[in-house]
């Protein structure tokens, strides 16, 4: 993996979006967005975020202020007409997968309208760009269809299952490598 800890000089901005760090302006709808059931539901054992406001709030200040260097960056999504926070993006070292990793989570408000495979593409193109990482893998629940259907359409192809302690069975992990990735969308 490259030394760059991050994937582009922020903001990243695509036709409809703005990718940038994310800020503590971002918590409310962050917050709001993980204590969403139909968000959550294909998160981890599917449980809704734990936490209380406060313990959310200590976490999402230590993780803006950590330094990078473990990952490769995460933005949050703004929508360029009015800067709404839409939800995050991330590309980062992976300790399940021992691997680069593709991740987002959205609002539910932003469904339904592109927003993932633009801000997916937008990191994918940036992290090729600006470091030697070779491939990105993301793995998804098997029954989250929208999330696979935003990786086929930036061109993951499925690569293995892998066993997922939180739900108790295989779920599907997909790859892109450098030379696959057509560019952004």
């Amino acid at each position: 993996m490259s030394n760059n800890p991050y994937p582009a000089k922020a903001p990243i901005k695509t036709r409809r979006l703005v990718l940038q760090h994310q800020s503590l302006k971002d918590f409310d709808r962050f917050f709001a967005m993980s204590k969403d059931h139909d968000v959550m539901k294909y998160i981890g054992d599917g449980s809704i975020f734990h936490w209380t406001r406060e313990v959310a709030f200590k976490k999402f200040s230590e993780q803006m202020s950590a330094p990078a260097t473990e990952g490769l960056g995460v933005m949050a999504i703004y929508r360029e007409s009015d800067l709404r926070y839409l939800g995050w993006c991330a590309i980062s070292y992976s300790k399940f997968l021992n691997d680069v990793e593709l991740g987002y989570r959205f609002c539910r408000d932003s469904w339904g309208c592109g927003y993932a495979t633009e801000a997916a593409s937008a990191m994918v193109s940036a992290v090729y760009q600006a470091t030697d990482v070779n491939r990105i893998m993301a793995c998804v629940h098997p029954d989250n269809t929208a999330s696979i259907r935003v990786l086929e359409k930036l061109g993951f192809k499925f690569a293995y299952d892998i066993f997922s302690n939180p739900i108790q069975r295989e779920i599907p992990v997909y790859r892109i490598s450098r030379g696959a990735f057509a560019g952004p969308l």
